[in-house]
């Protein structure tokens, strides 16, 4: 039996990857995982979400349209963008600093400088070039049940990213997959009613030194509430 001390080890290992090899991984391995990510809780049992698997020529398809969107809009932010889902910009007060930390590491590990804008593009487009990895996960929720459906989404792909580093496969959860829904959509058949979130590239983990970057991890105490007096 899996000890709370096993499973602590065991969670604090799993870390967003950002270099893959060139090594292929099995669809049926693809399935097996996701299948491992139906055990989360989800609204009333409604499972409110959609995923599309792209490989092989596919992927790179997806991949090309999607850099090239990106150099398209790249002295136009936000030309040719119209994601479904979005978040504030710039990031919340109290927000913004954390976000900033993991820039700071993510660069700092890279060698880039912050004033090297052409480096710093060219780490972007890694974004839609899934960093490498063989396979490129697409995740859509339905629009009906707004926030309750994407909160079911995240704890969907968490279980799933857990069951991949079971089989020694890294994950990133990437908000950059949900920038261009066009483009996913041209791809797969999916109804009007749902709607793009986010992407995650799947693969095994290459020994580039980004993936010893590890991001910090809060203290619980900061997140607690005091209880009012």
């Amino acid at each position: 039996m899996l000890t709370p001390q096993d499973f602590s080890e065991f969670a604090q290992q799993r870390r967003s990857t950002r270099d893959f090899l060139n090594k292929p991984v099995e669809l049926e391995t693809i399935k097996d995982i996701l299948t491992d990510g139906m055990t989360a809780p989800s609204w009333s049992n409604t499972r409110p979400f959609v995923v599309a698997i792209a490989q092989g020529e596919q992927r790179d398809r997806i991949s090309k349209k999607l850099v090239a969107r990106l150099n398209e809009s790249k002295d136009l932010p936000g030309m040719g963008s119209k994601p479904d889902y979005t978040h504030e910009i710039p990031y919340p007060a109290g927000l913004v600093e954390r976000s900033m930390r993991v820039g700071k590491g993510i660069y700092e590990t890279l060698g880039i400088d912050r004033s090297d804008s052409k480096a710093r593009f060219s780490f972007l487009e890694r974004n839609y070039e899934f960093f490498g990895a063989p396979a490129a996960l697409f995740f859509f929720t339905h629009k009906g049940l707004d926030q309750f459906g994407t909160l079911d989404l995240g704890l969907f792909m968490e279980a799933a990213m857990l069951s991949a580093q079971t089989r020694g496969l890294g994950t990133c959860a990437q908000g950059y997959l949900g920038n261009y829904p066009d483009i996913i959509r041209e791809e797969f058949e999916v109804g009007d009613e749902y709607a793009l979130v986010c992407g995650m590239s799947l693969g095994y983990p290459s020994e580039h030194a980004i993936n010893t970057w590890k991001a910090e991890r809060l203290p619980i105490d900061e997140l607690l509430l005091q209880p009012k007096s």
